[in-house]
């Protein structure tokens, strides 16, 4: 049996999470509940934020692990939830900010087994213009509303910002298969339905104001890529890209679009979304045409 109280968990890789911390621990000691904060580097490479980062230590009822080696984002979560103490669990990124006073007491007024809470994109828009990430959010933004992602729960689960019965993480564990970045949150969104498992969707949203470099950001949406194709046929209900791709293959274009890609038009169009001016309508052509460029 699991204490009565709320274990928030937190895995960082490279992001300072001072300030989300200590506004948790805030609300928690307002909450009046048991709790504890366990904060994890996930293999961090940037010494800088590990730094700014070993303050957290120190304030009460919050535990401060190093990772030297970085674990993954499925074996991480599976990792904090074993070594959490109460019967309730708050995942949360470290990137996001909570900017609502009641962000806590919100989830802890809900009796669901699993509850989402949404996402908002934050941010200064002139400042932004040049982000793919954000102008990629922003286009999204209207899907994380609860109402939208009521229409297909589990679809719509994100790890950004959930609520999760200890219990329930028993039985319904992320995937381990999915050591690279992209997709262990589609995984166990469909292994809670597979369980039979109802998914809650209130707004109560984390906010996004911080952003990668469009370099790094697509970095990363090239190695998600690599992962759903990985794992294509398990992921296949759930994504729309490969629903796209169903259908360039039977009218016979797929193999048209992976010799656009491997011309010299993939190349102008990476470098256009890697660059300070990205025109943000290109970057789902350019996930179409990488995806129809991978082999096994």
């Amino acid at each position: 049996m699991y204490k009565q109280g709320l274990s928030i968990l937190i895995p960082v890789f490279n992001r300072n999470c001072c300030a989300l911390v200590q506004e948790l621990h805030i609300q928690a000691v307002n909450c009046g509940i048991d709790f504890e904060i366990i904060v994890v580097e996930d293999g961090s490479t940037n010494p800088k934020y590990v730094d700014q980062n070993r303050p957290v230590a120190a304030i009460d009822h919050v535990r401060y692990i190093i990772h030297e080696e970085n674990m993954g984002r499925a074996i991480i979560r599976n990792w904090l939830a074993d070594k959490a103490e109460y019967d309730t669990l708050l995942f949360l990124d470290c990137d996001v900010d909570i900017l609502d006073p009641d962000y806590l007491k919100r989830y802890l007024d809900n009796k669901a087994s699993v509850v989402c809470g949404g996402l908002c994109i934050g941010g200064d828009a002139n400042k932004l213009r040049h982000s793919l990430r954000y102008h990629y959010e922003k286009t999204h933004e209207k899907e994380y509303t609860a109402k939208q992602r009521k229409r297909n729960p589990y679809k719509n689960f994100r790890t950004t910002n959930f609520l999760i019965e200890h219990k329930v993480m028993e039985g319904c564990r992320f995937d381990e298969r999915f050591r690279q970045y992209g997709y262990e949150d589609v995984i166990f969104g469909k292994t809670l339905k597979q369980n039979g498992i109802i998914i809650s969707h209130i707004e109560n949203p984390v906010y996004l104001t911080r952003f990668e470099s469009n370099t790094y950001f697509m970095i990363k949406t090239e190695e998600a890529l690599h992962t759903l194709y990985k794992f294509r046929k398990d992921i296949v209900p759930y994504s729309r890209l490969l629903q796209h791709v169903e259908v360039l293959k039977k009218i016979g274009l797929l193999p048209v679009l992976r010799l656009i890609y491997r011309s010299s038009i993939g190349y102008y169009l990476m470098r256009n979304l890697n660059g300070e001016r990205p025109v943000s309508q290109l970057y789902n052509l350019y996930k179409l045409m990488f995806f129809a460029s991978l082999k096994p």
